[in-house]
């Protein structure tokens, strides 16, 4: 069956642009045009697509508010939207697309784009996971339109003073921005006390990386439920992050591999977060089944579910357009011998990383999964805990 995509903008001329590009660029795609998000509400009601496109700046109803409906309405559906400017202090407001893309559109980014969100939803090959992704009422959106937040990063020292500004303004991301500034793991014989300078000593990954998953545990921060403490899980998720990237350090990968470690152990639990907010009875269940076996959580989510969280997360990171190697690191966190890698990557880094902080900073009660040696042996590293020291972390 063809893929169905509904475009919808306000302004003619742009409307037609964009059927056009999105027509050339997937030529299998059923694509319709709506000139008008009222009458594309009721056409996303009455049958649903399989992605929405959607301008921003739109009289009588923004995007983001009618991707909200359509988050309701048809919860499946791969959400994007589109816009030719947001302004850094209304970033937050745009929270219901899965993905950003800027206009005047480019048409490669754009297929680039298209094909990998469409392709995140069908590289769901697992049964169990598929069962899980289907019934889904809500996934989280994209905190912060990421991409775009990276864009304003990149362009130069002016927009990173005004990212700084945005980072000063929250105590909590303002405290980590400079405790990571600060850090052995840059190295830096001098004291970073300005939230923008931290933002030019990290560089755009770092920070965007910060702010995403700030925001990510932020949104969950209301999520009642008694075996759940976003607190406890974010500090567990920064150590893993911090020891990641150490760990990376230490065996010789570079500064880009580093990062996606990083990134890869402040998002690796984001599939915990789903799965509470989506079936808290079952989340349930399989806490109490591991508090009667004494036994790690991860396993009897995954067995009450049909998924681990882990596949959870990661599935949701591919949706977004994360690195492909953060995706793979979180995929395997649970089985990282299916690699089968001969050396040491960061999905090795996320893996250590995550064993050593499930001891020493535990994101729940139960029991840290054991230690997984023989992976460990055949990649050449040391096999025992012991030898994988906190000293790389963030102090």
């Amino acid at each position: 069956m063809k893929p169905s995509i509904y475009i919808v903008d306000d302004q003619p001329q742009v409307l037609e642009t964009a059927l056009a590009i999105v027509a050339a660029v997937m030529p299998e795609a059923a694509i319709t045009g709506f000139d008008d998000p009222f009458k594309a509400l009721a056409a996303i009601k009455a049958s649903p697509p399989d992605l929405i496109l959607t301008d921003h700046l739109m009289p009588g109803m923004h995007g983001n508010q009618l991707l909200e409906e359509a988050r309701a309405a048809a919860p499946n559906a791969l959400r994007i939207i589109m816009s030719g400017f947001v302004a850094l202090d209304k970033l937050n407001l745009i929270t219901s697309a899965h993905q950003y893309v800027a206009k005047p559109f480019d048409a490669i980014q754009l297929k680039v784009m298209l094909r990998r969100t469409f392709g995140a939803r069908d590289r769901v090959r697992d049964e169990g996971l598929q069962r899980v992704v289907t019934s889904l009422r809500s996934l989280p959106s994209l905190p912060q339109v990421h991409q775009t937040l990276l864009a304003e990063l990149e362009s130069g020292q002016g927009a990173s003073g005004s990212i700084g500004q945005m980072v000063a303004q929250d105590a909590g991301l303002s405290a980590k921005v400079l405790q990571l500034a600060n850090s052995p793991l840059f190295g830096r014989d001098y004291l970073v006390t300005n939230p923008v300078e931290a933002v030019l000593c990290l560089g755009t990954d770092m920070i965007a990386a910060v702010v995403l998953s700030q925001t990510l545990f932020k949104h969950y921060q209301a999520n009642a439920h008694r075996e759940f403490s976003p607190a406890r899980v974010w500090n567990h998720c920064w150590e893993t992050a911090a020891l990641a990237q150490g760990f990376c350090g230490q065996q010789g990968l570079a500064r880009p591999a580093r990062e996606e470690a990083f990134l890869a152990g402040l998002l690796h639990e984001t599939g915990r977060l789903i799965l509470i907010d989506n079936f808290p009875e079952q989340f349930q269940a399989a806490c109490d089944a591991a508090r009667r076996d004494n036994s790690p959580l991860a396993p009897r989510l995954a067995e009450t579910l049909g998924a681990a969280p882990s596949r959870v997360a990661a599935y949701l990171l591919d949706l977004w357009g994360m690195p492909e190697s953060v995706v793979a690191a979180v995929s395997l966190l649970d089985h990282p011998e299916e690699e089968k890698a001969a050396e040491f990557t960061i999905a090795s880094a996320l893996y250590i990383a995550d064993q050593v902080s499930s001891r020493d900073t535990p994101p729940d009660l139960f029991p840290p999964a054991e230690w997984n040696a023989a992976y460990l042996r055949s990649i050449g590293c040391p096999d025992e805990l012991k030898h994988w020291t906190r000293s790389e972390k963030v102090q």
